[in-house]
């Protein structure tokens, strides 16, 4: 089964619908492309403020882990930045204020320091002397009293850091934040993905118990972290050839959001230079709104529980069950029964993330979970097509029924009848981008007929057999 259609943007509140509008207009990224990005945004800012919680105790974060594969040239980097402009803003700012504030506590901590060794000497000085030291003491009891600790690192995004990093940040005072990559080619051929069991750990809120020699034990509990990484499907090829039988077995994929939207390469014209610029500033704005609360409010750990009233909670129910069954035996999701288990879970998170952004008070509604059904389906489509398995080849058919599915997929994301043979040598698989190559493919598959190949001017057009386009 095969996604084919486009990303539901409609299905997002107006304040993040006409964000992703206004970045399609000045980027022509794909919607998809653009749409994850957002969603990694609203998780980042959201998920240190709400929980999402159903039935009669189940509470989790609303954390969201979100990859989304696409070629460059894609504009991911634009996208990203101007998606997080206010967000890598204020990761500067704030990182401003702390080199600053550990400047001038450096500073007292070695006047600090050199008081603490007079005082202590002084004291060993005056019981050695048998002299009176209850002065000496008390000044010391005092001093220690005024020590200082250091300033506070508020961090939320973390591009390229290794798991030790982001654990020894985690167990500190400020406990949510972001691993969040426009081109995260170093984090899937680097560390940061190296200890998945710990990443999945943060995707559910548990705690986590840190070990080093030298040091005590220390405990991140109730952090939270989202993913959002754009990576080349390469690169990310790759990363399943190496490591992807284990992201798959302990279930990190599972708590992905996967795409792979279509590619706007090729039919990115510019029809009007004028394009609208309101739109992203209020998106902006209620983004703030909701992270400089959560850093006003000195990390207490009071996240507020959205619920589901009780349609919503019911329709929730229901999305969950079909889900249940679409896992059994001759169900659509029986081949991906890691992946349907987490897709009720993403699903509540994403109604919730849609709730509370818009600003709504009061329990979920059902609106909001119908909107969060159409995303997640469309996620779940995404995954299928991504990681369904090509059909066993024979070497002595295999390119040409290489190309044969590539030309079936290539109709089927994009809904069209039929593409044309400059398609297939601007767009297809690498070695069929020869001519020569192409036309010797092209002929074995007519004569199986398996394809209808038809001219239209001197442009030639090639469908699968039996779509019965009208070329």
């Amino acid at each position: 089964m095969f996604n084919g259609h486009p990303f539901p943007v409609n299905a997002f509140p107006q304040i993040i619908r006409n964000a992703i509008y206004e970045v399609e207009q000045h980027t022509q990224a794909p919607q998809g492309l653009i749409a994850a990005s957002a969603l990694g945004v609203i998780s980042l800012a959201c998920q240190n403020r709400i929980d999402v919680c159903r039935l009669t105790n189940l509470r989790s974060p609303v954390s969201l882990f979100l990859l989304t594969l696409a070629e460059s040239g894609e504009r991911k980097s634009t996208v990203d930045k101007m998606l997080m402009k206010p967000l890598y803003q204020l990761d500067e700012k704030l990182f401003d204020k702390y080199t600053h504030a550990l400047n001038t506590w450096r500073s007292d901590e070695e006047i600090f320091n050199f008081e603490r060794k007079a005082l202590i000497s002084k004291l060993k000085s005056d019981i050695r002397r048998n002299k009176d030291h209850l002065a000496t003491n008390e000044q010391l009891k005092a001093l220690l009293a005024s020590h200082q600790q250091p300033p506070i690192r508020f961090k939320q995004i973390f591009n390229d850091a290794t798991p030790a990093a982001i654990k020894d940040y985690l167990c500190g005072y400020w406990r949510s934040v972001g691993i969040m990559s426009d081109e995260a080619g170093t984090i899937f051929n680097g560390y940061t993905l190296n200890e998945l069991p710990f990443i999945n750990k943060m995707w559910d809120g548990a705690t986590f118990s840190v070990e080093r020699k030298s040091e005590p034990e220390k405990l991140i509990r109730d952090a939270r972290l989202t993913l959002a990484l754009m990576v080349q499907p390469d690169v990310f090829k790759g990363y399943l050839q190496r490591k992807g039988d284990t992201a798959k077995g302990i279930g990190f994929f599972a708590r992905c959001l996967i795409c792979q939207p279509d590619s706007k390469q090729g039919s990115r014209r510019i029809s009007s230079p004028v394009v609208s610029s309101e739109h992203l500033p209020v998106f902006h704005q209620r983004l703030m709104e909701i992270v400089n609360e959560s850093i006003a409010r000195d990390n207490q750990n009071d996240r507020l529980c959205l619920r589901f009233s009780v349609e919503a909670e019911n329709r929730w129910i229901e999305f969950y069950n079909k889900v249940e069954s679409d896992m059994g035996l001759l169900g659509t999701l029986s081949d991906f029964r890691d992946y349907a288990s987490k897709v009720a879970e993403n699903m509540a998170r994403v109604a919730s993330l849609l709730h509370y952004f818009n600003g709504n008070d009061g329990d979920i509604p059902l609106s909001a979970v119908e909107d969060a059904v159409k995303i997640t389906t469309w996620y779940v489509n995404e995954y299928i097509h991504i990681f369904s398995k090509p059909p066993e080849l024979t070497p002595a058919i295999s390119e040409a029924d290489e190309l044969y599915w590539w030309i079936k997929n290539h109709c089927n994301r994009l809904v069209v009848p039929y593409i044309t043979k400059n398609t297939v040598l601007q767009y297809g698989p690498n070695k069929f981008r020869n001519r020569s190559k192409a036309n010797e493919l092209l002929g074995m598959l007519y004569s199986q007929n398996r394809i209808l190949v038809a001219k239209k001017g001197k442009t030639t057009l090639i469908t699968i057999a039996g779509l019965n386009p009208v070329i």
